[in-house]
């Protein structure tokens, strides 16, 4: 298994420990060892489809989406189910959501859509119905009208299926491997089915998940009108309303004991147990995020010190600040300089609360010739955001 990376390993350069989406790796099936000498059956064209035809079929399937039917509670979001009527893939959706979901990430999405593309299948033995494809998942949390991805991963591989006497199609097994050297062993036997699939452009793949998206909003009757990966704009959903101005300022909760109000199309947040992470939506990579932890010390100056330390900055100038609604704060800003030119620059600010000291670490990697945001830049960045924080 393949898991989606949220976010780029630089954002840890402070030396905080930031905790990605997902658990550990699910153990993967042992690989068909042997190979079969009966003919097998390819998969026709309509398997592996253009982005063209995916958004003509999504056009079909998709009708006006109700802006009535909205939900308050994104964990009463319904379980997505196969639409669609491609042979096995509705049982091995349903295996996708309701066992693989469950075993590699639990409870971390208020829904996952899986979209998936068979490139060939072995019907020789109905004992052991062999379906190579591409079996792909994303984990979605409902804010306002937007599904924000927060987990997901990225599989090639083989399901076992077994037909019944009467015709019943089950999943008896899944092979999926954890990486790419793996995946094409076990599809040795199908060499060019395998080839089908890496032959996929991120286009036609994309297609196919925007088509699972659409289906699955239109099938419930949902009013979703845009979904987004971290750091990437959001995108329409097939044949879905604009969104409206003020849906796109979502007022996110945090666990950690604050509040703060982020434009979508600014900012994506990854969050975990200790951090939430807000990102900048952006076409090239700047590094730009903003990190909020708790901090060890319980001191205000303390915390910045600390966070300065990280980057092997020993003397910081601490001062008085101001953020949200007048929410009395200190404040520090320093650059870290790489020794192949990059500067890692940081401003940092430090809340006292009732229990705990918040650290907003605002950061971003500048470069000659590509990034060279100033401090000021950074702060004016981040400035609409932070004037709405607000700890509870």
């Amino acid at each position: 298994m393949k898991k989606r990376v949220i976010f780029t390993a630089m954002v840890l350069m402070t030396g905080w420990t930031l905790a990605g989406c997902g658990n550990e790796n699910a153990a993967a099936t042992e690989p068909i060892a042997q190979e079969t000498e009966a003919p097998v059956t390819s998969a026709s064209e309509e398997n592996i489809e253009t982005e063209e035809v995916q958004e003509e079929e999504a056009t079909e399937v998709t009708a006006s989406i109700d802006a009535s039917v909205q939900y308050e509670d994104p964990d009463t979001l319904p379980q997505y189910t196969y639409q669609g009527t491609e042979e096995y893939l509705d049982v091995i959706s349903d295996y996708m959501v309701t066992t693989y979901a469950q075993e590699s990430f639990g409870d971390e999405a208020d829904v996952f859509i899986p979209y998936s593309i068979i490139a060939e299948t072995d019907e020789t033995n109905p004992e052991d119905i062999l379906v190579y494809g591409e079996y792909d998942i994303d984990g979605y949390d409902l804010r306002n009208s937007t599904l924000t991805s927060s987990c997901g991963a990225r599989n090639r591989g083989v399901f076992h299926l077994k037909k019944d006497e009467s015709g019943n199609i089950s999943v008896t097994d899944a092979d999926l491997p954890p990486t790419d050297e793996e995946s094409e062993e076990l599809f040795a036997p199908v060499e060019a089915a395998y080839e089908k699939l890496t032959a996929l452009s991120d286009e036609e793949v994309t297609a196919v998940r925007a088509t699972a998206i659409a289906e699955y909003i239109n099938t419930n009757g949902l009013y979703i009108t845009q979904w987004q990966d971290y750091g990437r704009k959001p995108v329409t959903v097939l044949n879905a309303p604009e969104t409206p101005e003020d849906e796109q300022f979502y007022d996110y909760k945090s666990s950690l004991g604050y509040e703060i109000t982020y434009d979508l199309r600014e900012f994506s947040v990854d969050e975990s147990s200790d951090s939430d992470m807000f990102g900048k939506v952006e076409e090239e990579y700047t590094g730009t995020f903003m990190v909020v932890q708790k901090a060890a010390s319980g001191d205000a100056a303390a915390a910045l010190t600390d966070a300065a330390s990280e980057s092997g900055i020993s003397d910081v100038e601490i001062t008085d600040a101001v953020i949200g609604d007048g929410i009395a704060c200190s404040r520090a800003a320093w650059d870290e300089k790489l020794e192949d030119g990059r500067i890692f620059r940081y401003i940092g600010y430090s809340v006292s609360t009732d229990e705990d000291v918040l650290v907003l670490l605002l950061e971003t990697t500048c470069e000659d010739g590509g990034n060279e945001m100033s401090e000021e830049e950074l702060d004016q960045l981040f400035e609409d955001t932070l004037s709405t924080f607000e700890p509870v």
